[in-house]
């Protein structure tokens, strides 16, 4: 996950899922849903832009590990940001 300040009003996602990550179109959905849900389930995020990049191992992990993972990010960005982040 790559993430970085912004002057937008408020928090932004992007995704990135190849199809060398995930073969499937229905596996590359499934991914940006995780990633989607995971990003809206976050409280104070800073007003930065957030880039998931999807890696060759995202499409057979279990949807837990995804979301634990996803979920991890989230809070180290939210800590890099510091407690005077704007969210």
């Amino acid at each position: 996950m790559l993430a970085r300040a912004a002057d937008a009003p408020e928090s932004r996602l992007g995704l990135t899922v190849s199809r060398r990550t995930a073969k499937r179109a229905v596996d590359r959905n499934k991914l940006k849903r995780l990633a989607r849900e995971s990003f809206r389930m976050q409280s104070n995020l800073p007003r930065w832009d957030f880039v998931v990049v999807a890696k060759h191992a995202a499409a057979s992990a279990s949807r837990a590990a995804l979301r634990a993972s996803l979920d991890g990010h989230f809070e180290r960005l939210k800590k890099r940001a510091g407690p005077k982040h704007d969210g």
